[in-house]
């Protein structure tokens, strides 16, 4: 049954305001009675936002103003959850964009398969006009489909990082994704207690995912928007020398004790080495933490590293950053995996593909002359089949042994 579901959709923010004004206004835009927004502020100057909320009067927000102190990003992250009272679950960032209209989806997909536990989906990515530092696209999928997704495929894209990019292909988790609150609170209960315990929260939360569910759904259509804003983490994507000043400065600021230790101190791994890098030390935290194994990951981590060095936007910050991964590679296991290790320097300047690949279309981000993420996926919903044209094939696929 699906009758009085509804939706949560979480929106922690820290010191971001502008964007995040912006963004409780696209959410709030549609209308529809069967959402719970749930907007945590976190920044060090309260009143921004507590002036804003004042004015809305939408009884579907729940508003959380920021505490006396600001609070590490897993925290704010839990008591969103905590606050939220919905059977299916959203968080997004504050300088993001997800379709309310994503409900459909959800109460569609369970209608047809009860057990759904976990909804992925395609996502759009967009830089706000204040971080354009360089010609770019965007990836949109022109398939329109609802698909089972195998368990044991997903464990191996994530863990073992196959079928990688700079990060693990799953694209399941709460971040950017649609979970049941049955699923959340078994993440809850066989987890430490808390929805959330790690920093690097999307991929905590995706890898404890994949233990506490165990039926997946993806969605090829994009239902929301990664953005990206000059103040964003995201905005230090290819930019390493300004990763690294996030990384000393999270680490001022609230300690580094997800990597220390005696599983972590000699993990060579670190957040300080971008993005692939601090997604495995996540996972090599929550591994260690809960006794788990697994095997097969080092040679497809250490591509996905080049990749990550390969989007290196500078050729001088491109070398110190190669060079410290090296070190890194070569400190672990002896060096054995140092020849999956060949990052490739193309620049900014090598310019941006846009057409038809594989069933993706590459769109010049700077199309429309959109403004924000909702703006992008307007234009984009104009382009593609409308939503009541999904095809629904949930069949659970059998593996077959060879």
């Amino acid at each position: 049954m699906t009758d009085g579901l509804k939706l949560s959709i979480c929106v922690p923010s820290r010191n971001r305001q502008e964007t995040f004004q912006q963004t409780v206004r696209d959410l709030i835009a549609n209308s529809r009675p069967d959402i719970e927004f749930v907007f945590a502020d976190n920044s060090d100057d309260p009143a921004v936002m507590n002036d804003f909320m004042a004015g809305m009067s939408d009884p579907r927000i729940r508003y959380l103003p920021a505490p006396p102190e600001t609070l590490p990003m897993q925290d704010n992250w839990e008591r969103s959850m905590a606050a939220a009272t919905g059977d299916w679950i959203i968080f997004i960032g504050d300088d993001d964009y997800v379709d309310p209209d994503a409900m459909d989806v959800i109460r569609e997909t369970v209608s047809r398969r009860q057990e759904t536990e976990a909804i992925g989906w395609s996502r759009l990515s967009f830089k706000w006009p204040d971080y354009r530092p360089y010609a770019g696209n965007f990836n949109l999928s022109l398939k329109n489909e609802v698909k089972h997704a195998d368990r044991v495929s997903l464990f191996r894209r994530m863990f073992q990082w196959e079928e990688a990019s700079n990060v693990p292909a799953s694209p399941f988790t709460v971040y950017h994704g649609a979970v049941s609150r049955k699923a959340m609170e078994n993440i809850r209960k066989l987890y430490g207690g808390r929805y959330f315990e790690h920093p690097t929260v999307d991929f905590d939360c995706g890898s404890k995912l994949l233990f506490a569910a165990r039926h997946f759904v993806f969605v090829s259509r994009p239902l929301s928007v990664l953005g990206a804003t000059a103040k964003s983490n995201s905005a230090a994507i290819g930019r390493f020398a300004k990763a690294l000043e996030i990384y000393e400065n999270f680490v001022r600021e609230k300690g580094n004790a997800f990597e220390s230790g005696d599983a972590m101190q000699d993990f060579p791994f670190k957040s300080n080495l971008g993005t692939a890098s601090s997604i495995l030390s996540a996972q090599h935290w929550f591994k260690s933490k809960y006794g788990i194994r697994v095997d097969g990951w080092e040679a497809n981590f250490v591509k996905a590293l080049a990749k990550d060095c390969s989007r290196a936007i500078d050729r001088n910050d491109f070398d110190l950053h190669v060079e410290l991964c090296r070190r890194a590679i070569t400190r672990f296991e002896d060096g054995k995996y140092l020849d999956a290790f060949v990052p490739r320097f193309t620049g900014a300047s090598a310019g941006i593909f846009t057409g038809l690949m594989n069933n993706s279309l590459h769109i010049d981000e700077r199309i429309g002359d959109c403004q924000t993420p909702a703006e992008l996926y307007a234009l984009v919903q104009a382009m593609i089949e409308p939503m009541s044209a999904l095809k629904f094939n949930l069949e659970q696929q059998r593996l077959v042994a060879a």
